[in-house]
């Protein structure tokens, strides 16, 4: 009896012991689940395992990837076994949270383009070209409307490999760069492999980095985050996020001046650092001190108030608690237009052995624009038909640079009256390409200023173009192109 009770009391506390063992093996597996999931949110990365800039959260929170969790892109999405090995490499982070680091301006752990972007965005397939209408208003007191047509060449494929057009071209072949800058606002240095395995090397002549060093240094593919930098939080330009409103009708347009009121307000904003609950009070006087004084009309009255209540968002959105930090901190290389971004590479001035420079061509990546300024004349688009071939100047590297130099009577074939301007109404006088600057590009710059390596020295001198065999009657529009740009 009491052998057969002690077997049972064995027998019982045996039962009872795998019982609580597996529910604290279950309560230990879900709270591991949770705590990992956790540690996955962004709640946990933006503020328990490094503090990123606070401005970051907020900008990401309105844009595009709002949904897409910060480990989706700083640590791919990999199988769970993966993710954790990556997880304890990051050790370092939560080290810097304990010890103090500097926050940094650009991004050290992202994952490559295949590991993360292209589990969404597949960039080999062939797509279709893409209309972008971009919306601008002046500081006139009518806000004028201007609006720019794009047709971008996005994709890549058999089709536009053969064209040697697409954006995507880029990361579909295998291209190589060096850049000496963490931000890579600079590359000074491209190779580019073909199938066939032959490679050609690019590098700046106006570098003030030595070709020797570029070329002992670590090499990076190109890939989607070297364009798209910015794509999870970006920092626009305050001035288009005014843009945006108005043509959103969250800015009404019919109040006087009221693109340069928006401006002005963004400037006096911008002295003003600190805890973002600390300059709220600061901006909202700032508008208050802006807005029209004495009686107002209901309806001027109410698009008064949303035009406050607007500005204060566009505010927090574009204003830093460092002294040392603005939205220009954070280059974003898409484009061309408050960054170098293309022109990083298609500058003109990259060159290879023989003394071919990447080419400085705009149609490679998108149309000639097409301009339309509200009350005045429009651009005209090239007249050229289906049957007619460009002559093979208008494929030389720097025909964006020196076009103006090459006019004669042969281009109103094509373009029509060679008209030049920057306010529309020909061909020539396209206000998005004349009468403005782009960064880090000039195109007022002659060959002749830029040193090459020596081996392309007589080629590129070559590429310029005969003075002496220029029509007289090119002379004219050529002076009249200098003054435009």
């Amino acid at each position: 009896m009491k052998v057969n009770l002690g077997q049972r009391t064995f027998m019982l506390g045996t039962v009872a012991t795998i019982v609580l063992g597996a529910i604290a093996l279950a309560v230990l597996g879900a709270g591991s689940i949770v705590a990992w999931e956790y540690s996955n949110s962004n709640a946990f990365c933006t503020n328990n395992c490094h503090a990123v800039h606070p401005e970051e959260p907020r900008a990401y929170a309105v844009y595009a990837h709002a949904r897409v969790q910060c480990v989706e892109c700083h640590m791919g999405r990999l199988p769970t076994l993966q993710l954790m090995t990556l997880k304890a490499a990051h050790y370092h982070e939560l080290l810097g949270m304990i010890t103090g680091y500097k926050r940094p301006l650009n991004a050290t752990t992202l994952r490559p383009a295949r590991d993360s972007c292209e589990g969404c965005h597949w960039p080999s397939v062939n797509h279709d070209d893409k209309v972008r209408t971009k919306v601008h208003y002046d500081i006139d007191a009518k806000s004028t409307e201007t609006r720019t047509r794009l047709v971008v060449h996005t994709g890549s494929g058999e089709a536009r490999e053969k064209a040697t057009r697409g954006i995507h071209w880029h990361i579909d072949q295998n291209v190589e760069y060096v850049s000496d800058d963490p931000q890579k606002r600079t590359i000074p240095w491209v190779r580019i492999t073909g199938k066939d395995g032959k490679s050609t090397t690019y590098f700046d002549a106006a570098s003030k980095v030595s070709r020797a060093e570029m070329d002992q240094a670590p090499k990076n593919r190109f890939e989607c985050a070297e364009c798209h930098n910015a794509a999870g939080h970006p920092f626009v330009n305050p001035s288009d996020r005014v843009d945006n409103a108005i043509l959103e009708g969250k800015i009404d347009r019919s109040l006087p001046s009221i693109k340069a009121r928006a401006l002005a307000i963004i400037d006096k904003a911008a002295p003003i650092h600190g805890v973002m609950e600390e300059q709220i009070p600061k901006f909202q006087q700032i508008i208050a001190d802006a807005a029209p004084k004495g009686e107002m009309k209901p309806k001027v009255k109410a698009a008064e108030a949303q035009f406050a209540a607007t500005m204060l968002e566009i505010l927090k959105l574009s204003e830093f608690e460092s002294k040392d930090l603005t939205w220009k901190s954070f280059p974003n290389h898409v484009g061309h237009k408050d960054s170098p971004g293309c022109f990083r590479c298609h500058d003109g001035k990259h060159f290879n052995e023989k003394g071919e420079a990447i080419r400085l061509q705009c149609t490679l990546c998108h149309d000639i624009p097409q301009v339309s300024v509200e009350g005045t004349v429009k651009t005209v688009a090239s007249t050229i038909m289906a049957d007619v071939t460009p002559p093979d100047s208008h494929n030389e590297p720097n025909w964006m640079r020196d076009h103006r130099a090459k006019i004669d009577d042969s281009c109103a074939m094509c373009h029509g009256p060679i008209k030049w301007g920057k306010d529309g109404g020909s061909f020539c006088a396209n206000p998005a390409c004349h009468g403005r600057t782009w960064p880090s590009l000039d195109l007022n710059t002659e060959p002749a200023k830029v040193t090459a390596p020596a081996k392309a020295a007589e080629p590129a001198k070559a590429a310029e173009p005969a003075k002496a065999a220029e029509p007289a009657k090119a002379a004219e529009p050529a002076k009249k192109a200098a003054a435009t740009k």
